[in-house]
């Protein structure tokens, strides 16, 4: 069954021309978002077989979202449409179902009917022949690509997922074949999932005010203003809980569960009287929320937030820290036995970092602010770098220590590679302190790094069950004590989970990870993008890829290979660049 698409066409004139003569003018320039485009299902064929009705239920899904799912109950008997829960999940498909008729009649016959009959089937009046009604089975599979659940919370699917699809159907008096029994949710493809849906980005502070915190869905591009408050006033994500603020306070909702985005781009937040019962800090971080949410919606310019009407009282103002630039533009790395900078297409020595010699480094490590550079020491320790000022120290010492990450509270983070060893900590003072993590019981930790904000750790690991090479990326939020002593992760938030092999994880931005990992055909290592809630994303290849580091935004990307040699993507965005030799080990603040 084939979906329509409706959409708006803005017509501009053809009469103009570019200037050939005369001086420069300024001028303003407009752009009209045309608006979303709108998928228009059709209903059932009066006379179609089991496997059509099957098959036309399962597209006319798509454009439910837009009609409260009505044309799709069409093909759906009565109990059935009544009890039928759509919103419960939204699967997202690699291409249509494959569909087979377990049982049923060979050949569907109406009597009376002719063949190319168009009229819808509730217009038919035919008497069934027999009074037992006919029934048949559809079965099938349909490969997921990803998956969304009712908060519109993303799971990218691994490769080569798929889904058994069962449906029981029975003819009814009219002749008509109608489907009996369903599960609950809503199939979409890929092509008509980035038609509806628009990524959304809610923000919690952190728990100190200091940033925002992401926690990225997918809405319809309808009404996506009020699904986003509506989900900001909902809370974070459950992983997510516990290493974040929550300042609306319980029961603040929307009065007219609606967001009025007048001509001039203000959106109006109308809220009930519960948000009354926030504190003046509270609601001041309330109305930057909402800010930070509703000014990247398409055409919201500003945002007004009142109570019964009324502006709600804000009497100071906050801005917390979004998606945070490192300190320093381009990575440090290794050159010889010195730490050194790239710039400008060269290598220069840090000043005042004595030359790690015969100290054996194998990774590096920069506090966020840029004041501490540390160093992995073979496999077995942890120190820091010696200066014209300061002598190495020793902050954690192992058997095969994870190259480290350093915190915006100075935390640093590691521990050891092997089966069912904690992540450990080390405080700014030198007291190490282990961080449990029941998610990684049984399993080996290849690589780690602490997101920008603090509130939020990529993990990727490794199964030593199971065959060697099936890794997982997760990321999980570090729940923090008063004094900002991590004392626990949450559960984790499964990340590119058709990611295979994975061996080293930096953040790129505030909800994206670099990965390098296998590729999916060469099987050569490459540079994956790994959003938290979007499909996964494999890099040009680098031969002999060894190392990643990122600053913020893929074209601050960088790989190493086993010869030494710098790439980044900055000049074009897509391909990669050499902009150093004899170097190894990049490393941004983090």
């Amino acid at each position: 069954m084939v979906l329509g698409v409706l959409a708006s066409l803005v017509v501009t004139s053809s009469c103009a021309r570019i200037p050939e003569a005369g001086t420069v003018q300024r001028g303003d320039v407009s752009i009209t978002d045309p608006g979303p485009v709108f998928l228009q299902p059709r209903g059932p064929r009066a006379g179609a077989g089991p496997e059509e009705i099957v098959a036309g239920f399962l597209s006319a899904q798509a454009g439910g979202i837009y009609e409260d799912w009505t044309t799709a109950r069409e093909f759906l008997v009565d109990q059935a449409a009544d009890t039928w829960d759509p919103t419960v999940r939204t699967v997202v498909t690699a291409r249509d179902a494959e569909l087979t008729q377990v049982s049923g009649p060979t050949e569907e016959v109406i009597p009376g009917a002719p063949e190319d009959l168009e009229t819808d089937a509730s217009t038919s009046t035919t008497e069934a022949v027999d009074e037992t009604p006919a029934t048949a089975e559809i079965s099938g599979q349909v490969a997921v690509s990803s998956q969304l659940d009712s908060a519109g919370r993303y799971t990218e699917a691994t490769t080569g997922t798929l889904q058994d699809l069962a449906f029981t159907l029975e003819q009814q008096p009219d002749g008509q074949w109608r489907i009996t029994g369903t599960e609950d949710g809503t199939f979409m493809s890929d092509s008509n999932f980035t038609t509806i849906f628009r990524q959304t980005t809610l923000y919690f502070p952190s728990r100190d005010g200091e940033f925002f915190v992401p926690d990225v869905r997918w809405y319809s591009s309808t009404n996506t203003a009020a699904r986003a408050v509506n989900g900001l006033l909902a809370g974070p994500s459950q992983w997510l809980r516990d290493s974040v603020e929550v300042v609306a306070p319980e029961g603040t909702r929307l009065v007219l569960d609606s967001v009025v985005v007048d001509e001039d781009g203000t959106a109006h937040v109308d809220l009930s009287q519960e948000v009354l019962e926030a504190t003046d800090d509270q609601r001041a971080m309330l109305q930057a929320q909402l800010e930070a949410v509703l000014l990247r919606v398409s055409g919201v310019r500003a945002v007004e937030v009142t109570v019964g009407s009324a502006p709600l009282d804000i009497r100071s103002r906050v801005e917390p820290v979004r998606d945070p630039v490192p300190v320093m533009a381009s990575p440090f790395v290794l050159s010889g036995d010195q730490v050194s900078t790239v710039s400008g297409g060269g290598v220069e020595a840090v000043e005042g970092i004595l030359p790690l010699t015969a100290a054996d480094p194998t990774a590096l490590a920069i506090s966020p602010d840029g004041a501490q550079v540390l160093f992995r020491s073979g496999r077995t320790s942890i120190r820091t770098v010696a200066t014209n000022a300061e002598p190495s120290q020793v902050l954690l010492a192992g058997k095969d220590l994870l190259a480290p990450s350093v915190d915006r509270f100075g935390w640093m983070w590691s521990g050891d590679m092997l089966a069912g060893s904690p992540l450990q900590v080390v405080s700014p003072d030198g007291v190490v302190t282990a961080v449990p993590a029941d998610w990684l019981d049984g399993r080996k930790v290849e690589s780690v790094q602490v997101s920008r904000d603090g509130a939020r750790i990529a993990v990727v690991s490794s199964d030593t069950s199971g065959t060697a090479g099936q890794t997982r990326i997760d990321v999980a939020g570090i729940v923090r004590g008063d004094t900002d002593i991590p004392v626990r992760l949450s559960d984790a938030l499964v990340a590119g989970a058709a990611v295979v092999g994975a061996s080293q994880v930096v953040w790129v931005d505030e909800s994206t990870l670099a990965v390098l990992a296998q590729g999916q055909s060469s099987g050569a290592r490459t540079v994956h993008l790994v959003p938290l809630a979007a499909h996964s994303e494999a890099l040009s290849g680098v031969e002999g890829a060894e190392w990643i580091a990122s600053g913020r935004g893929r074209r601050a990307v960088y790989v190493v290979t086993a010869d030494g040699e710098l790439f980044n993507r900055a000049t074009t965005g897509s391909t990669w660049t050499r902009v150093a030799e004899d170097v190894e080990l990049p490393t941004f603040p983090g």
